[in-house]
């Protein structure tokens, strides 16, 4: 249909006008004429040049020239993390280097996509794969041509004999032949989880150009694993069910607080017990005693820029320099904690599947051993790294109550992300001994407050140089088992615990912790925390 015959109400080609200025065996460069709507001109249009490649197997203007081939090899089907995709490597004159491309090739005459992506993905790789889905033709330059592909998708078995042994990564297709050979083509298997790492790193290393299509892809799948920060960090109502004549929480709320400690080992909560009034008094009260105690019950750290306070029980805090009623608010805060412990023992038991045994973990704390510190950040500059160092809890449970300033993070997905704050909300994080007891089911986080040198911070540097100018006070609950309790967990008859391998948690603090006072020098992480910071870092 020319332009004439239409009455068109934006632009549009008339392709009555084309012309050929020149072609090759498998390219047209053609100058295209459209019109544009122009009130000022003749007819209310006016007239425009564009030019285009056109690939001369090309049968009509809607006809489809080629498909690229998105292959998915399945080596387990119940473990997604061990599939990879196959790409290919190959040289390219246009860019006389080296390109990281799907592998794809031109449908041949009465060929439908499927067949064609079958074919040719035999001929690059050797692999044969079944055809999942096909999609609709899209188009990959169509500022320079009309040229448009299907994205075919096959799923490789490789439980397949002819998979099997056709299996390399990194080798050329010994069955190549013409140009394909001439171009030096590979296979090359890359990780389908992590995959726009993978293209980062091979761009890196051997200085290949990435195919554009790949990369989009590459980039839609990082979004798409990327783990949004409320899941990173759910935050859980701890709302207590009275309808059953007891002050716990549901099932359902069990298995929330549950399920993010095996996800991130994080969590926030809120609670009736630890009421927002009591939550500002608290924090007033630490940044008070903090401030006008003195030494020896503020003690400077020996690495971190900070000052802290530790109590061990309710009877020990006690200061003659400090008004009466801050006291007061601060006792009143480390017994309400402890019996938000209790709940938060109560519902990972819950959780965790012991439900005829709701309270073991509980039973395992009923000496308190506990500690309670106060923590005062000092203003920093821009050159200050970590402000607290990178370390795990050591007991079973911690609950952090922060004043908002920015910099905690935790190490979860391989990288260092920002802990939110949400006012009236507890930061709930497991400590070694209960991930040990779970088998590592229940996760103990790394974490660690960041300063505006911090290395791999994903929390914003803006955000970092502002809270490096104020102080920043954070009350720490840190929740241990009884000191003998390894003993019990050893009699347990409890699949889903385990013991911490004949130590008792006394033990167990002390060379975590290097026993007390200032100038003690603890171990800040365990063999495989450490590993995993190490792995993170190469």
């Amino acid at each position: 249909m020319s332009y004439a015959d239409s009455t068109p109400s934006g632009p549009r080609v008339d392709f009555t006008k084309t012309e050929t200025v020149g072609s090759t065996r498998w390219m047209r460069l053609e100058t295209l004429s459209y019109h544009v709507p122009d009130e000022t001109a003749e007819g209310g249009t006016s007239l425009r040049k564009w030019d285009r490649v056109v690939r001369t197997t090309k049968k009509s203007e809607d006809s489809v020239d080629a498909v690229v081939i998105l292959a998915i090899l399945k080596h387990d089907p119940n473990d997604p993390l061990k599939d990879e995709i196959v790409a290919v490597k190959q040289f390219r004159p246009p860019l006389d280097a080296y390109t990281i491309e799907l592998p794809a090739g031109l449908i041949d005459p009465n060929e439908e996509p499927a067949q064609a992506a079958k074919r040719e993905f035999k001929e690059e790789t050797g692999l044969v794969g079944e055809v999942i889905s096909v999609s609709p033709p899209s188009f990959l330059s169509p500022g320079l041509t009309n040229e448009s592909a299907c994205m075919v998708r096959l799923e490789v078995d490789m439980t397949l004999p002819e998979n099997k042994q056709n299996y390399s990564k990194g080798i050329e297709n010994d069955n190549l032949e013409g140009c394909e050979k001439d171009r030096c083509l590979e296979k090359l298997m890359l990780p389908r989880i992590g995959l726009l790492e993978a293209l980062h790193g091979l761009q890196q290393k051997d200085g290949v150009k990435i195919f554009a299509a790949l990369y989009s892809m590459a980039v839609g799948m990082s979004v798409g694993e990327e783990t949004p920060t409320s899941e990173r960090f759910p935050l859980v109502n701890l709302a207590l069910d009275t309808k059953l004549g007891h002050s716990y929480p549901t099932v359902a709320t069990c298995h929330l607080v549950t399920s993010a400690l095996k996800h991130s080992g994080f969590l926030m909560i809120k609670t009736s017990l630890l009421p927002i009034d009591l939550q500002k008094r608290a924090l007033t009260a630490a940044a008070t005693f903090l401030e006008g105690a003195g030494s020896p019950a503020v003690v400077s750290h020996p690495t971190d820029p900070k000052d802290y306070s530790m109590f061990s029980g309710t009877d020990s805090i006690n200061c003659s320099s400090v008004d009466k009623q801050v006291l007061n608010d601060l006792k009143e805060w480390y017994d309400a904690v402890r019996d938000t412990r209790d709940l938060l023992l109560h519902c990972i038991a819950v959780g965790l599947g012991m439900d005829d045994n709701p309270n073991f973990f509980t039973n395992l704390h009923d000496e308190n051993n506990d500690s309670l510190r106060l923590l005062k950040y000092h203003p920093c500059d821009e050159n200050t790294g970590n402000r607290c160092k990178e370390h795990s809890d050591y007991g079973t449970l911690t609950l952090l109550l922060i004043d908002g300033v920015g910099g905690l993070e935790a190490f979860i997905e391989g990288e260092w992300r920002p802990v939110p704050h949400e006012e009236g909300a507890i930061i709930v994080n497991i400590g070694s001994i209960l991930s040990a007891w779970t088998r590592q089911e229940l996760k103990a986080t790394l974490h660690r407050v960041a300063g505006p040198a911090s290395e791999g911070s994903n929390t914003p540097r803006e955000a970092l140089l502002k809270a490096a100018t104020v102080p920043r006070v954070s009350i720490a609950y840190f929740a241990d088992p009884n000191g003998d309790v390894s003993t019990a967990l050893e009699d347990s008859k409890m699949e889903n615990v385990a013991s911490i391998g004949g130590v008792s948690v006394a033990q167990y603090i002390e060379w975590r912790s290097g026993g007390t006072g200032a100038e003690r020098d603890g171990v800040s992480f365990t063999t495989a925390e450490k590993r995993r910071l190490e792995n993170s870092s190469k």
